[in-house]
């Protein structure tokens, strides 16, 4: 999957790896190619931004290196072309790989929401792809004002809509700060004015909105030479007359649960978490938009620590699904027994949960409307499996995990799949590391890498590993053991790296073998 991202510094990930994308004047020819996505843009319009003023001679000719250089960077990457069109070049990709689009996007379905809890999701989500200026860093102070003046104003309109329907919702205290803060920095946005006035009127300081007036009045009339506009003429004479018309709409109350624990359901994090940082960086950028339901899968052979890292992952990120997060282990639950599981975690009553297989999903989906929550389906079989399981609308994640491809739930159902090979060698010796007692790594070092490479660098294979030599024995006898063991239990091994072609035992077959015994 390929994103480029100009809310911001401008950069390019593919499939959670960050694209090099060369010096400024590159990054900056990308940045105009992207914000024309699929429509050509002229040589001359390219020179004229990247040079404002005095291009040189060889303008035309940096361009076209620019291009070539560009296309290096997305040589294997199917879902981008740069093509030469005409007197310039065009960008081919899905428009929605890139933010500015995508935010484009959830503002106008906020505009179209039905209501102001969904209106607050989806801007929030719009505004969390915001990470700086747009084109931070590749575009001049006065090509940024060309090129992302309307951004940044489309961002403040948003976050003014935000704000509009979260007083609707009655959150005026909550916002006291930031509207404060926000009115600091924007002085001169009347909108912003409003808000704050209208917050404090609502949190009983009707003295307090007045003088934010006169103080808005007496910076526009000093320093733009302005009276206020109507909407702010309108709002003042209303707080003067205490008017009831400005107390929260009694028919839309902050949204509230049933009076219920929020579910919490996750398995502790494994110790000594190691590596996966950019499996960790895909899932927080993939996942950061939310605004309509998400299926992520961590795919991967057994072993390669898929619980692991998705419960780790969990944890960080819990913040985010302030609704709750629930689990299950598919291994143990067919698809109806899940469904009840997960009812009653949600608060479902006893009867609800004895419905048929498919009201009970149906009223499933009807408890997850609109909110924001992890679901994290572990051990998962088939696709089949899945479905009844997946909310229909709202702002929530389920994070599966899997040995199997799950093509169906990919290709019919959109998830996002994730696939995890085993650790890098690198990885696989720190996570030894962490795990062995120190007094049994000094001098056994240069064992390390050799008991990693006979584990196939699985993280499951690393940890009996550890545990077997922090128990009874020495890093070198358990290596030389595992190498006489080689011939007995190859047949059951996971196919480690091979970094000579040749190979290695892994303990993913002793795993089960030793386990067994000491069962």
């Amino acid at each position: 999957m390929i994103e480029i991202r100009l809310l911001g510094a401008v950069e390019a990930y593919h499939d959670g790896h960050r694209l090099g994308l060369g010096p400024r004047k590159q990054r900056l020819t990308l940045a105009i190619l992207a914000l024309e996505a699929n429509r050509p843009v002229p040589v001359a319009r390219l020179v004229d931004l990247t040079w404002p003023e005095s291009p040189p001679r060889t303008a035309e000719h940096a361009i076209r290196v620019a291009v070539s250089q560009l296309r290096t960077a997305f040589r294997q990457i199917a879902e981008v072309d740069l093509v030469s069109q005409g007197s310039g070049y065009l960008l081919r990709t899905d428009p929605r790989a890139i933010d500015v689009y995508r935010f484009r996007e959830l503002v106008q379905q906020a505009r179209l929401a039905a209501d102001d809890h969904t209106r607050v999701t989806l801007l929030e989500t719009a505004l969390g792809l915001w990470r700086g200026p747009a084109l931070a860093g590749a575009a001049l102070p006065q090509v940024q004002e060309r090129l992302g003046g309307g951004l940044e104003e489309a961002r403040l309109t948003a976050l003014e809509d935000r704000l509009d329907a979260e007083l609707r919702l009655g959150r005026h205290r909550d916002l006291l700060e930031v509207l404060t803060e926000l009115t600091r920095a924007h002085p001169f946005r009347e909108r912003l004015t409003c808000q704050l006035m209208t917050a404090f009127y609502r949190c009983g300081q009707p003295n307090v909105a007045l003088e934010t007036a006169r103080t808005a009045r007496r910076g526009l009339a000093e320093e733009m030479g302005l009276d206020p506009g109507p909407d702010f003429q309108r709002l003042e004479l209303a707080i003067l007359r205490n008017d009831p018309n400005l107390l929260p709409d009694q028919a839309s109350p902050p949204r509230e649960w049933p009076e219920t624990r929020v579910p919490a359901q996750l398995p502790p994090s494994v110790s000594a978490f190691t590596g996966r940082a950019g499996q960790l960086r895909w899932l927080d950028d993939t996942t950061r938009e939310l605004s309509t339901p998400l299926t992520v899968a961590l795919l991967g052979a057994a072993g390669t620590g898929k619980t692991a890292l998705a419960v780790h992952w969990a944890h960080l990120a819990r913040d985010r699904f302030p609704d709750g997060q629930l689990h299950l282990d598919l291994n143990e639950y067919g698809s109806r027994r899940a469904l009840s599981r997960l009812l009653r975690a949600l608060d479902a009553s006893e009867d609800d949960r004895d419905l048929d297989p498919e009201e009970a999903a149906a009223l499933y989906r009807t408890q997850m409307a609109d909110r924001r929550m992890l679901i994290l389906l572990d051990n998962v079989v088939t696709s089949e499996q899945v479905r009844p399981l997946l909310p229909g609308i709202g702002g929530s994640l389920t994070l599966v995990t899997s040995r199997e491809s799950l093509s169906g739930l990919i290709a019919l159902n959109g998830a996002r799949p994730l696939r995890l090979p085993p650790l890098s060698a690198g990885e696989a010796r720190e996570l030894l590391t962490r795990l062995i007692r120190p007094d049994l790594l000094h001098t056994q070092v240069e064992d390390l890498d050799r008991l990693a490479l006979l584990c196939g660098y699985l993280p499951s294979a690393l940890r009996l590993a550890a545990a077997e030599v922090s128990a009874s024995r020495t890093i070198s006898d358990l290596v030389t053991e595992l190498e006489e063991e080689q011939d007995e239990f190859v047949l059951h091994a996971e196919p480690p790296p091979k970094p000579h072609g040749r190979l290695k035992l892994g303990l993913a077959g002793l795993h089960c073998n030793r386990t067994m015994r000491q069962l």
